[in-house]
C-alpha cells in the first residue's frame, strides 16, 4: 500500500475508546504490533468519531509523527491482528481510501487465542506476560471453596493435542478448591489490598501461594498478612521479599487459636494447645514452615504428624528426627487426614539395642544407634544422646 500525503481518506468506526479498549491496546496488542500502530489506531479512532469530510494522509502523518514507510508498516500490523480493512480507489491525481477500524479483543477474549498468546510469550517472555495477565484479571472472583460442578464436553484427539496452555491461565491468585494445604481468604486480601501496597506485577502464583501457604501455617488473617506484606515490598525496585515475610510471619502470634476439631488448626496453634498456651519457639515455627512449603502437607497431616512425633520422642520436635518422619509419610503417600491417623496409630518399631533392652522408639532409631545405617541417614547426636540416656535409666 504506498500512500501519498496527496491521498484523501475516509474513518468508519463506532467502538470508541474505553479503559477496556486502552488497556487491551497497551498490554496485550502492543507487544505485538508496536507503538507506532497503537498509536495509528488510537489517532485514527479519535479522527473517526469527529470526522466529517474527507482529509489528506499528510494530516495522519503529522498527527501521529511518523512517515509514509513507517505508516505503511503500522497498518500493515493492524490489518495482520484483524483491527483495520482498507479499501480503496484509485484515482488521476489522488486514491481515496478508507478505513474501517474494528474494536480490539477484550482481555478475555484475547487470552483466549492460542495464536496471539502463543506470539505474546514469545515477546514478553512468561514472566512478563503472567504479571500483564495478573494486571488484567485482578476483579475475577475466587473460586476458592467451591466445587466445579461444570458439565464437561468431550473433544476429538486432534483437537485435544491443538489445545494451547495458553487457554487455562487462570488469574494469579486462583487456587483450586481442593488444595487442602491453603486456607486462606484470597478474595478479602485481594479487595482490601490496593495495587500502590502490593503492586500487580508483584501479585505471581508464586507469591501469592507463599502469603497463604503461611497465613495457613501461622493462623494468620487476611487483614494481618497484608500489614506483613506490605511490609516486605520495595516499590523503588519493585521487589517482593518473600524470604522477610516467611520470617515475619514466623514471628507473629496466631490470629486463629481455638476451635472443635484440633487437627484442623493452624499448625503454630495447635503447637501452641500442646504447650499448654506458652508460645512456639521460632525454630519449632521453621519446622511447621518446612512442612508445609517444601513438604507439602495439609494443616491436618502436619498437625497428626507433630502429635505422633511428640509421643514417640519425649516432646521433642529434633528437626532431623522430623525430616525423617516427614520424608517416610511422603514416601508412603500420606496426603489426608485418615491416612495420617492411621499412620499415628501405628505402633512404633521394638529392637533390642545392644544392652539387650527394649525401648520405645522407632525402628530405624534403634539401627541407627547399632550402626546399621549409613552415615548419611543418620539423626543427630542429641537424638542418639537422648535415647542412650532412656537406656541408662532402664537399666537402672
Amino acid at each position: 500500500m504506498e500512500v501519498r500525503s496527496r491521498d484523501t481518506y475516509r474513518i468508519e468506526y463506532s467502538g470508541g475508546i474505553s479503559e477496556e479498549i486502552v488497556l487491551s491496546l497497551t498490554q496485550l496488542y502492543q507487544p505485538l504490533i508496536g507503538p507506532a500502530a497503537v498509536n495509528l489506531f488510537l489517532t485514527m479512532a479519535a479522527e473517526g468519531m469527529r470526522q466529517h469530510t474527507l482529509e489528506s494522509h499528510s494530516r495522519l502523518f503529522v498527527m501521529c509523527g511518523i512517515d509514509p514507510s513507517v505508516f505503511d508498516r503500522a497498518c500493515a500490523k493492524l490489518e495482520e491482528y484483524l483491527l483495520l480493512r482498507v479499501y480503496c480507489r484509485r484515482g488521476e491525481n489522488r486514491d481515496q481510501y478508507i478505513y474501517r477500524l474494528n474494536v480490539p479483543m477484550n482481555a478475555r477474549s484475547f487470552m483466549q487465542s492460542n495464536i496471539y498468546m502463543s506470539r505474546l510469550q514469545k515477546v514478553l517472555g512468561q514472566k512478563n506476560m503472567e504479571a500483564t495477565i495478573a494486571r488484567l484479571t485482578d476483579n475475577t472472583v475466587s473460586t476458592q471453596g467451591f466445587r466445579d460442578i461444570t458439565r464437561m464436553v468431550r473433544y476429538s484427539e486432534e483437537e485435544v493435542h491443538e489445545e494451547s496452555q495458553y487457554t487455562k491461565i487462570q488469574p494469579r491468585y486462583r487456587f483450586s478448591p481442593d488444595d487442602a494445604t491453603i486456607n486462606f481468604d484470597y478474595e478479602r486480601f485481594i479487595a482490601s489490598t490496593s495495587a500502590l501496597v502490593f503492586p500487580m506485577e508483584m501479585r505471581t502464583q508464586e507469591n501469592l501461594r507463599l502469603i497463604g501457604k503461611l497465613a495457613t501455617v501461622h493462623g494468620l488473617s487476611a487483614d494481618r498478612m497484608r500489614i506483613l506484606v506490605k511490609k516486605c515490598i520495595n516499590l523503588d525496585t519493585m521487589e517482593f521479599d518473600g524470604e522477610r515475610l516467611r520470617v515475619l510471619a514466623e514471628k507473629s502470634t496466631p490470629d486463629i487459636t481455638g476451635g472443635k476439631d484440633i487437627y484442623a488448626l493452624p499448625p503454630a496453634s495447635f503447637l501452641q494447645a500442646k504447650q499448654n498456651g506458652a508460645m512456639v519457639s521460632l525454630s519449632d515455627r521453621r519446622i511447621l514452615d518446612h512442612l508445609a512449603l517444601d513438604m507439602h502437607f495439609s494443616n491436618e497431616v502436619i498437625n497428626i504428624m507433630i502429635e505422633y512425633i511428640l509421643n514417640v520422642s519425649d516432646n521433642r520436635l529434633n528437626s532431623r528426627f522430623v525430616d525423617m518422619v516427614a520424608g517416610e509419610w511422603a514416601r508412603d503417600g500420606i496426603s489426608t487426614r485418615e491416612q495420617a491417623l492411621l499412620e499415628a496409630k501405628k505402633k512404633p518399631n521394638y529392637s533390642k539395642n545392644r544392652g539387650g533392652v527394649r525401648i520405645d522408639a522407632p525402628d530405624y532409631i534403634i539401627r541407627q544407634i547399632n550402626d546399621e545405617l549409613p552415615e548419611e541417614t543418620k539423626a543427630s547426636r542429641e537424638d542418639i544422646e537422648r535415647i542412650r540416656e532412656l537406656q541408662a535409666k532402664m537399666k537402672d
